[in-house]
Protein backbone atom coordinates (compact mmCIF):
# COMPACT_ATOMS: atom_id res chain seq x y z
CA UNK A 1 0.00 0.00 0.00
CA UNK A 2 3.00 2.54 0.94
CA UNK A 3 4.88 1.49 -2.50
CA UNK A 4 1.49 2.32 -4.45
CA UNK A 5 1.44 5.73 -2.11
CA UNK A 6 4.94 6.82 -3.15
CA UNK A 7 4.69 5.90 -6.75
CA UNK A 8 1.56 8.45 -7.07
CA UNK A 9 3.38 10.67 -5.20
CA UNK A 10 6.20 10.70 -8.07
CA UNK A 11 4.06 10.65 -10.84
CA UNK A 12 2.24 13.97 -9.51
CA UNK A 13 5.70 15.66 -9.13
CA UNK A 14 6.73 14.26 -12.88
CA UNK A 15 3.38 15.97 -13.87
CA UNK A 16 3.96 18.95 -12.08
CA UNK A 17 7.49 19.70 -13.27
CA UNK A 18 6.69 19.26 -17.09
CA UNK A 19 3.46 21.90 -16.62
CA UNK A 20 6.37 24.30 -15.19
CA UNK A 21 8.59 23.84 -18.38
CA UNK A 22 5.99 23.87 -20.98
CA UNK A 23 6.02 27.45 -21.77
CA UNK A 24 9.89 27.32 -22.04
CA UNK A 25 9.91 24.44 -24.82
CA UNK A 26 9.02 26.43 -27.84
CA UNK A 27 11.64 29.01 -26.77
CA UNK A 28 14.50 26.61 -26.63
CA UNK A 29 13.34 25.07 -29.68
CA UNK A 30 13.76 28.37 -31.28
CA UNK A 31 17.21 29.25 -30.51
CA UNK A 32 18.25 25.87 -31.57
CA UNK A 33 20.41 26.41 -34.77
CA UNK A 34 19.05 24.83 -37.93
CA UNK A 35 21.14 24.37 -41.26
CA UNK A 36 19.58 26.46 -43.75
CA UNK A 37 20.56 26.08 -47.63
CA UNK A 38 22.53 29.80 -48.35
CA UNK A 39 20.22 32.72 -49.57
CA UNK A 40 21.48 32.79 -53.20
CA UNK A 41 20.89 36.24 -55.20
CA UNK A 42 17.78 36.62 -57.63
CA UNK A 43 16.72 39.03 -60.12
CA UNK A 44 15.21 42.13 -58.23
CA UNK A 45 12.53 44.31 -60.29
CA UNK A 46 11.83 47.69 -59.36
CA UNK A 47 10.12 50.66 -60.82
CA UNK A 48 11.07 53.70 -62.58
CA UNK A 49 9.47 56.11 -65.02
CA UNK A 50 10.27 57.31 -68.06
CA UNK A 51 10.49 60.73 -67.01
CA UNK A 52 12.66 59.62 -64.44
CA UNK A 53 15.15 57.42 -66.97
CA UNK A 54 15.48 60.68 -69.32
CA UNK A 55 16.49 62.53 -65.72
CA UNK A 56 19.16 60.14 -65.23
CA UNK A 57 20.44 60.25 -68.74
CA UNK A 58 20.46 56.49 -69.00
CA UNK A 59 20.92 55.14 -72.40
CA UNK A 60 19.99 51.65 -73.65
CA UNK A 61 21.22 49.42 -75.92
CA UNK A 62 20.60 46.00 -77.10
CA UNK A 63 22.78 42.59 -76.72
CA UNK A 64 22.62 42.63 -80.35
CA UNK A 65 24.03 46.33 -80.92
CA UNK A 66 27.28 45.19 -78.45
CA UNK A 67 27.76 41.73 -79.64
CA UNK A 68 27.75 43.63 -83.74
CA UNK A 69 30.08 46.24 -82.38
CA UNK A 70 32.45 43.68 -80.50
CA UNK A 71 32.89 41.52 -83.55
CA UNK A 72 33.97 44.90 -85.66
CA UNK A 73 36.56 45.11 -83.20
CA UNK A 74 38.18 41.54 -83.68
CA UNK A 75 36.41 39.68 -80.89
CA UNK A 76 33.44 38.00 -82.37
CA UNK A 77 31.61 34.93 -80.18
CA UNK A 78 35.32 35.04 -78.94
CA UNK A 79 36.04 34.68 -75.13
CA UNK A 80 38.77 37.59 -74.61
CA UNK A 81 42.02 36.79 -72.53
CA UNK A 82 44.31 39.22 -71.89
CA UNK A 83 47.83 37.95 -71.38
CA UNK A 84 51.57 39.25 -71.67
CA UNK A 85 53.71 38.30 -74.07
CA UNK A 86 57.40 38.75 -76.07
CA UNK A 87 58.24 38.57 -79.23
CA UNK A 88 60.83 36.34 -79.97
CA UNK A 89 62.82 34.73 -83.02
CA UNK A 90 61.87 30.94 -84.19
CA UNK A 91 64.85 28.97 -83.26
CA UNK A 92 65.55 28.31 -87.06
CA UNK A 93 65.35 32.09 -87.68
CA UNK A 94 68.73 32.59 -85.90
CA UNK A 95 72.27 32.24 -87.16
CA UNK A 96 75.78 32.14 -85.21
CA UNK A 97 78.56 33.51 -87.49
CA UNK A 98 81.93 32.21 -86.32
CA UNK A 99 85.34 31.18 -87.60
CA UNK A 100 87.38 28.07 -87.26
CA UNK A 101 90.52 29.79 -86.88
CA UNK A 102 92.04 31.60 -84.30
CA UNK A 103 93.13 35.17 -84.39
CA UNK A 104 92.42 38.75 -83.87
CA UNK A 105 89.32 41.00 -84.51
CA UNK A 106 90.94 43.90 -86.64
CA UNK A 107 87.88 45.99 -87.50
CA UNK A 108 83.71 45.11 -87.08
CA UNK A 109 82.66 46.36 -91.04
CA UNK A 110 79.12 46.17 -90.58
CA UNK A 111 76.91 48.61 -87.50
CA UNK A 112 74.60 46.64 -85.32
CA UNK A 113 71.07 45.85 -86.40
CA UNK A 114 71.70 47.13 -89.73
CA UNK A 115 70.25 44.58 -92.58
CA UNK A 116 73.25 42.37 -94.44
CA UNK A 117 72.53 40.39 -97.25
CA UNK A 118 74.37 37.03 -98.37
CA UNK A 119 78.38 37.72 -99.24
CA UNK A 120 78.23 41.08 -97.25
CA UNK A 121 81.30 41.38 -94.62
CA UNK A 122 80.76 41.56 -90.94
CA UNK A 123 84.24 41.15 -89.39
CA UNK A 124 87.99 41.60 -90.83
CA UNK A 125 89.93 39.27 -88.68
CA UNK A 126 93.78 38.68 -88.33
CA UNK A 127 94.47 35.08 -88.42
CA UNK A 128 98.21 33.74 -88.43
CA UNK A 129 96.87 30.38 -88.63
CA UNK A 130 94.90 31.20 -91.81
CA UNK A 131 98.35 32.18 -93.06
CA UNK A 132 99.23 28.68 -92.70
CA UNK A 133 96.22 27.48 -94.44
CA UNK A 134 96.80 29.27 -97.13
CA UNK A 135 100.74 28.27 -97.38
CA UNK A 136 99.15 24.09 -97.19
CA UNK A 137 97.13 25.29 -99.68
CA UNK A 138 99.43 26.60 -102.26
CA UNK A 139 101.71 23.37 -101.80
CA UNK A 140 99.25 21.23 -101.80
CA UNK A 141 98.31 23.08 -105.09
CA UNK A 142 101.24 23.29 -106.78
CA UNK A 143 101.75 19.44 -105.64
CA UNK A 144 98.39 18.24 -107.78
CA UNK A 145 99.72 20.44 -110.91
CA UNK A 146 103.03 18.85 -110.63
CA UNK A 147 101.41 15.13 -109.96
CA UNK A 148 99.02 15.87 -113.25
CA UNK A 149 101.66 17.12 -115.86
CA UNK A 150 103.34 13.70 -114.56
CA UNK A 151 100.67 11.84 -115.34
CA UNK A 152 100.35 13.41 -118.48
CA UNK A 153 103.81 12.84 -119.58
CA UNK A 154 103.91 9.12 -118.32
CA UNK A 155 100.40 8.37 -120.24
CA UNK A 156 102.24 9.53 -123.77
CA UNK A 157 105.23 7.43 -122.77
CA UNK A 158 103.57 4.30 -122.07
CA UNK A 159 101.50 4.76 -124.96
CA UNK A 160 105.13 4.92 -126.81
CA UNK A 161 105.99 1.82 -125.09
CA UNK A 162 108.93 3.24 -123.11
CA UNK A 163 107.75 2.71 -120.05
CA UNK A 164 106.28 0.03 -117.94
CA UNK A 165 102.42 -0.36 -117.21
CA UNK A 166 103.15 -0.17 -113.38
CA UNK A 167 104.78 3.33 -113.47
CA UNK A 168 101.65 4.69 -115.20
CA UNK A 169 99.46 3.71 -112.40
CA UNK A 170 101.89 5.44 -109.68
CA UNK A 171 101.49 7.69 -111.43
CA UNK A 172 97.82 7.90 -112.00
CA UNK A 173 97.73 7.20 -107.90
CA UNK A 174 100.04 9.92 -107.17
CA UNK A 175 97.59 12.23 -109.22
CA UNK A 176 94.40 11.14 -107.38
CA UNK A 177 95.94 11.57 -103.69
CA UNK A 178 97.62 14.87 -104.97
CA UNK A 179 94.02 16.56 -105.86
CA UNK A 180 92.35 15.35 -102.65
CA UNK A 181 95.00 16.91 -100.94
CA UNK A 182 94.50 20.41 -102.46
CA UNK A 183 90.61 19.40 -102.74
CA UNK A 184 90.92 19.72 -98.72
CA UNK A 185 93.29 22.50 -98.15
CA UNK A 186 90.79 24.72 -100.46
CA UNK A 187 87.85 23.17 -98.42
CA UNK A 188 89.73 24.71 -94.95
CA UNK A 189 90.20 27.81 -96.68
CA UNK A 190 86.06 27.96 -97.77
CA UNK A 191 85.35 26.62 -94.32
CA UNK A 192 87.30 29.88 -92.19
CA UNK A 193 85.25 32.61 -94.53
CA UNK A 194 87.44 33.10 -97.72
CA UNK A 195 85.25 32.85 -100.85
CA UNK A 196 85.87 30.87 -104.06
CA UNK A 197 87.01 33.62 -105.93
CA UNK A 198 89.87 34.36 -103.60
CA UNK A 199 90.60 30.53 -103.25
CA UNK A 200 90.79 30.73 -106.87
CA UNK A 201 92.55 34.07 -106.88
CA UNK A 202 94.78 32.06 -104.32
CA UNK A 203 95.77 29.08 -106.27
CA UNK A 204 96.43 31.33 -109.15
CA UNK A 205 98.90 34.15 -107.63
CA UNK A 206 100.10 32.28 -104.37
CA UNK A 207 99.53 35.54 -102.76
CA UNK A 208 99.14 35.13 -98.98
CA UNK A 209 97.27 37.43 -96.66
CA UNK A 210 96.62 36.78 -92.76
CA UNK A 211 93.36 39.26 -93.16
CA UNK A 212 89.86 37.64 -93.62
CA UNK A 213 86.39 39.16 -93.85
CA UNK A 214 83.94 37.41 -92.42
CA UNK A 215 80.74 37.23 -94.63
CA UNK A 216 77.25 37.03 -93.85
CA UNK A 217 76.06 33.52 -95.34
CA UNK A 218 71.99 34.32 -95.93
CA UNK A 219 69.92 37.61 -95.53
CA UNK A 220 69.11 39.59 -92.76
CA UNK A 221 69.53 41.99 -89.97
CA UNK A 222 72.51 41.84 -87.26
CA UNK A 223 71.10 41.19 -83.88
CA UNK A 224 74.45 41.08 -81.72
CA UNK A 225 78.14 41.40 -81.89
CA UNK A 226 79.84 38.86 -79.46
CA UNK A 227 83.45 40.46 -80.00
CA UNK A 228 85.24 43.96 -80.17
CA UNK A 229 87.63 44.97 -82.11
CA UNK A 230 91.46 44.17 -80.68
CA UNK A 231 90.24 41.05 -79.26
CA UNK A 232 91.71 37.39 -79.69
CA UNK A 233 89.27 34.28 -80.23
CA UNK A 234 90.04 30.97 -80.56
CA UNK A 235 88.79 28.98 -83.15
CA UNK A 236 85.16 28.07 -83.15
CA UNK A 237 84.13 31.13 -80.98
CA UNK A 238 81.18 32.73 -81.69
CA UNK A 239 81.31 36.33 -83.11
CA UNK A 240 77.93 37.54 -84.25
CA UNK A 241 73.98 36.56 -84.40
CA UNK A 242 71.90 36.97 -87.40
CA UNK A 243 67.82 37.02 -87.63
CA UNK A 244 66.59 35.77 -90.87
CA UNK A 245 64.32 38.45 -92.07
CA UNK A 246 60.75 37.12 -91.93
CA UNK A 247 59.05 35.02 -89.51
CA UNK A 248 58.65 36.01 -85.74
CA UNK A 249 57.11 34.33 -82.82
CA UNK A 250 55.31 35.96 -79.81
CA UNK A 251 55.42 34.03 -76.73
CA UNK A 252 52.18 34.50 -74.23
CA UNK A 253 52.46 33.54 -70.21
CA UNK A 254 49.30 32.24 -68.85
CA UNK A 255 47.55 30.73 -66.36
CA UNK A 256 46.80 27.12 -66.02
CA UNK A 257 43.11 27.24 -66.63
CA UNK A 258 43.87 30.15 -68.87
CA UNK A 259 46.08 27.98 -71.30
CA UNK A 260 42.99 25.05 -70.67
CA UNK A 261 40.75 27.19 -73.04
CA UNK A 262 43.63 27.92 -75.60
CA UNK A 263 43.63 25.71 -79.19
CA UNK A 264 45.79 25.40 -81.91
CA UNK A 265 44.70 28.18 -84.59
CA UNK A 266 43.11 31.01 -81.86
CA UNK A 267 44.18 34.13 -82.96
CA UNK A 268 46.57 36.71 -80.92
CA UNK A 269 46.31 40.55 -81.10
CA UNK A 270 48.95 43.42 -79.95
CA UNK A 271 47.44 46.28 -78.28
CA UNK A 272 49.36 48.45 -80.24
CA UNK A 273 50.26 46.69 -83.66
CA UNK A 274 47.40 45.61 -85.96
CA UNK A 275 49.52 42.50 -87.01
CA UNK A 276 47.80 39.50 -86.07
CA UNK A 277 49.27 35.61 -84.54
CA UNK A 278 48.18 32.42 -84.69
CA UNK A 279 48.79 29.68 -81.41
CA UNK A 280 50.97 26.79 -83.01
CA UNK A 281 51.95 25.34 -80.00
CA UNK A 282 50.81 25.24 -75.88
CA UNK A 283 53.53 24.01 -73.36
CA UNK A 284 52.03 20.80 -71.80
CA UNK A 285 53.90 21.72 -68.24
CA UNK A 286 54.53 25.08 -66.28
CA UNK A 287 57.42 26.97 -65.83
CA UNK A 288 59.24 26.43 -62.31
CA UNK A 289 59.98 30.33 -62.23
CA UNK A 290 56.45 31.65 -62.34
CA UNK A 291 53.77 28.74 -62.41
CA UNK A 292 52.97 29.76 -66.07
CA UNK A 293 52.09 28.20 -68.85
CA UNK A 294 53.90 28.86 -72.27
CA UNK A 295 51.59 29.82 -75.56
CA UNK A 296 53.38 30.24 -78.92
CA UNK A 297 51.73 31.89 -81.38
CA UNK A 298 53.49 32.76 -85.20
CA UNK A 299 52.76 35.77 -87.49
CA UNK A 300 51.84 34.78 -90.83
CA UNK A 301 53.68 37.61 -92.44
CA UNK A 302 56.96 40.25 -91.52
CA UNK A 303 55.72 43.08 -88.54
CA UNK A 304 56.71 46.61 -89.26
CA UNK A 305 55.44 47.20 -85.68
CA UNK A 306 57.27 44.53 -83.52
CA UNK A 307 60.88 43.70 -83.08
CA UNK A 308 62.30 40.97 -81.57
CA UNK A 309 62.67 40.64 -77.39
CA UNK A 310 59.80 43.53 -77.03
CA UNK A 311 57.47 43.28 -74.32
CA UNK A 312 53.60 43.39 -75.98
CA UNK A 313 50.25 43.54 -74.08
CA UNK A 314 48.36 41.13 -76.29
CA UNK A 315 44.44 39.21 -76.36
CA UNK A 316 44.00 35.76 -76.75
CA UNK A 317 40.67 35.27 -78.56
CA UNK A 318 39.56 31.44 -77.42
CA UNK A 319 37.16 30.68 -79.92
CA UNK A 320 35.20 27.74 -77.99
CA UNK A 321 34.18 27.48 -74.37
CA UNK A 322 31.99 30.75 -74.59
CA UNK A 323 28.77 28.92 -73.93
CA UNK A 324 25.47 31.41 -73.69
CA UNK A 325 27.29 34.01 -72.70
CA UNK A 326 26.69 37.84 -73.94
CA UNK A 327 28.86 40.82 -74.15
CA UNK A 328 28.67 44.12 -72.84
CA UNK A 329 30.65 47.24 -72.15
CA UNK A 330 32.55 47.18 -68.43
CA UNK A 331 30.84 50.26 -67.25
CA UNK A 332 27.11 48.89 -67.60
CA UNK A 333 28.09 46.27 -64.38
CA UNK A 334 27.87 47.54 -60.50
CA UNK A 335 28.76 45.10 -57.57
CA UNK A 336 26.30 45.04 -54.76
CA UNK A 337 26.41 42.17 -52.02
CA UNK A 338 29.37 40.99 -52.91
CA UNK A 339 27.68 39.95 -56.73
CA UNK A 340 27.99 41.44 -60.48
CA UNK A 341 24.77 42.82 -61.68
CA UNK A 342 23.52 44.20 -65.08
CA UNK A 343 20.11 46.01 -65.32
CA UNK A 344 17.82 44.82 -67.65
CA UNK A 345 14.97 47.24 -69.21
CA UNK A 346 11.42 46.16 -68.58
CA UNK A 347 8.03 47.75 -69.34
CA UNK A 348 7.49 49.38 -65.71
CA UNK A 349 11.65 49.99 -65.27
CA UNK A 350 14.28 47.52 -64.46
CA UNK A 351 15.50 44.39 -63.68
CA UNK A 352 18.55 43.89 -61.59
CA UNK A 353 19.97 40.27 -62.95
CA UNK A 354 23.20 38.86 -61.28
CA UNK A 355 25.65 37.70 -63.35
CA UNK A 356 28.76 35.59 -63.57
CA UNK A 357 32.04 37.49 -65.43
CA UNK A 358 33.48 35.01 -67.88
CA UNK A 359 36.36 37.02 -69.15
CA UNK A 360 36.83 40.85 -69.75
CA UNK A 361 39.59 42.37 -72.48
CA UNK A 362 39.11 45.55 -74.17
CA UNK A 363 36.26 47.35 -71.77
CA UNK A 364 34.15 44.50 -72.99
CA UNK A 365 33.21 41.61 -70.30
CA UNK A 366 31.26 38.46 -71.14
CA UNK A 367 28.78 37.73 -68.67
CA UNK A 368 26.28 35.00 -68.27
CA UNK A 369 23.36 35.09 -65.94
CA UNK A 370 23.09 33.11 -62.18
CA UNK A 371 21.26 30.11 -62.46
CA UNK A 372 19.45 31.29 -59.37
CA UNK A 373 18.18 34.35 -61.03
CA UNK A 374 15.93 32.11 -62.82
CA UNK A 375 16.20 34.66 -65.85
CA UNK A 376 18.37 33.32 -68.47
CA UNK A 377 15.94 33.28 -70.90
CA UNK A 378 15.54 37.24 -70.16
CA UNK A 379 18.81 37.77 -72.22
CA UNK A 380 18.08 37.57 -75.93
CA UNK A 381 19.71 39.42 -78.79
CA UNK A 382 16.72 42.08 -78.74
CA UNK A 383 16.89 42.82 -74.36
CA UNK A 384 18.17 45.91 -74.17
CA UNK A 385 20.35 46.74 -70.71
CA UNK A 386 21.54 50.36 -69.16
CA UNK A 387 25.18 51.08 -70.93
CA UNK A 388 25.24 54.49 -68.92
CA UNK A 389 23.45 56.16 -65.88
CA UNK A 390 24.30 53.16 -64.22
CA UNK A 391 24.96 55.05 -60.78
CA UNK A 392 21.21 56.58 -60.74
CA UNK A 393 20.11 52.68 -61.56
CA UNK A 394 22.15 51.43 -58.38
CA UNK A 395 20.84 54.23 -56.26
CA UNK A 396 17.41 52.95 -57.37
CA UNK A 397 18.10 49.36 -56.33
CA UNK A 398 19.30 50.76 -52.81
CA UNK A 399 15.94 52.55 -52.63
CA UNK A 400 17.38 55.66 -53.26
CA UNK A 401 15.00 58.32 -55.30
CA UNK A 402 12.79 55.25 -56.35
CA UNK A 403 9.84 57.15 -55.27
CA UNK A 404 6.90 57.59 -57.60
CA UNK A 405 6.69 60.84 -59.15
CA UNK A 406 3.67 63.17 -57.68
CA UNK A 407 1.99 64.54 -60.33
CA UNK A 408 1.56 68.31 -59.94
CA UNK A 409 -1.63 69.35 -58.06
CA UNK A 410 -4.28 70.92 -60.45
CA UNK A 411 -4.94 75.14 -59.43
CA UNK A 412 -7.21 76.64 -58.36
CA UNK A 413 -7.60 75.96 -54.58
CA UNK A 414 -10.71 74.32 -53.42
Amino acid sequence: MTRTRNRTVLFCLIFLLLLLLSPLLPVALAQTPRQSPQSLPTAIDFTLSQTQVEKAKIELRTLAEIAGNESANGGGNAQALNLPGTVVLPLDAQEVVSVPASGMVQAILTPLSQSVHAGQPLLRLYSPQLLQWQREFVQAAAQEKLAAEKLKRDTALFADGIIAETRLQEARSNATQSRALASEAAQMLLLAGMSEKAVQSLRNTQKLSASLEITARTSGTVLEYSVVPGQQVEAGAALAKLARDGRLWVELSASKQQAAQARLGDRIRFASCPDEARVIAISPQLKADNQTVLIRGELGQPSSCLSANQYVGTTLYVERGVGESWAVPSASIVRHEGMHWIFVRTANGFTALPVTVVSSADGVVRIRPEPSANAASALASRTRIAVSGIAALKGALLGIGREEETPPAEGGGK
